[in-house]
């Protein structure tokens, strides 16, 4: 049993060869911003406009009230990617159209409730009237006849991962314009979070952008899903061909029978 086990696992390392690199690149299939807002007649999104994320100085220096911006985005990346594929390598590149607010540090993490992109338009920073279908900073999905009624966060601003996926500085480019990228280069915890996507779907609900929220005027502006230049979340996997996995699978059981038929023949009297 175990020349057989030492004779196939050998067999089996053939299938690293094997291994079929490929690149797809994604726009997302839903994104929002929440707008910190404790009232609920007054909710507000932006689901067709632009995405902001960090503080703005609506409300000066002191306590945040209702200067909190965070931005949510969703990709599908089981309709691309094939089941049981390996995840190598993750990007996100999204454009900053402001250019403002000095360098803060845009933080990455997995959304764990899902939520929803409704028809709400502003073009700024202060977003509009929630309608129908958007997520808010109490709501997941907005209901505007009946906003009580609404599905909520577990927590006011968005349930996600207390730990950071990954991390970019968006840096005063001061004309705006500029591409900002997350890596898993150097944040390896975005792969784990698109696997985990891959792996189980019906729990994809994405990531939730988080800046400097520790003082007024931090605010980050970047382009939307509708916007001319989307965020592109490029994702680097390696599939298996099923035709490969079973010819070697065969071959080494076929080498485990003759070696077994073998051992038995030698131990005969």
């Amino acid at each position: 049993m175990l020349r057989s086990f030492l004779l196939t696992v050998p067999l089996l390392s053939l299938l690293a060869p094997i291994l079929r690199a490929e690149v797809a690149q994604f726009v997302p299939s839903k994104d929002n911003t929440l707008f910190q807002q404790v009232d609920p007649s007054q909710q507000r999104s932006n689901g067709l406009g632009d995405m902001t994320v960090g503080r703005t100085n609506q409300d000066g220096s002191g306590p945040a009230t209702i200067s909190i911006r965070r931005g949510l985005l969703a990709f599908d990346i089981a309709s691309q990617i094939p089941t049981g594929s390996i995840i190598t390598d993750v990007v996100l590149s999204m454009r900053d159209v402001q250019g403002l607010n000095g360098d803060p540090t845009v933080n990455l993490h997995r959304v764990l409730t899902n939520w929803g992109e409704g028809t709400s338009f502003q073009n700024g920073g202060q977003g509009a009237l929630a309608t129908n279908g958007d997520a808010t900073w109490l709501y997941t999905f907005f209901n505007a006849s009946s906003p009580n009624t609404s599905p909520i966060w577990t927590t006011p601003g968005g349930d996600f991962t207390s730990l950071s996926s990954g991390s970019a500085v968006i840096f005063d480019d001061l004309g705006g314009g500029q591409l900002f990228s997350w890596s898993s280069s150097t944040n390896p915890l975005m792969i784990d979070d698109v696997q985990f996507w891959l792996d189980n779907p019906a729990s994809n609900f994405g990531w939730i952008l988080i800046g400097d929220e520790s003082r007024g005027q931090t605010a980050k502006r970047f382009t939307s899903r509708e916007g001319s230049v989307p965020p592109v979340l490029q994702v680097t996997y390696s599939v298996v061909p099923e035709a490969s996995v079973v010819t070697l699978m065969g071959v080494a059981g076929m080498i485990a029978f003759g070696v077994g038929i073998r051992s038995r023949l030698h131990q005969r009297p």
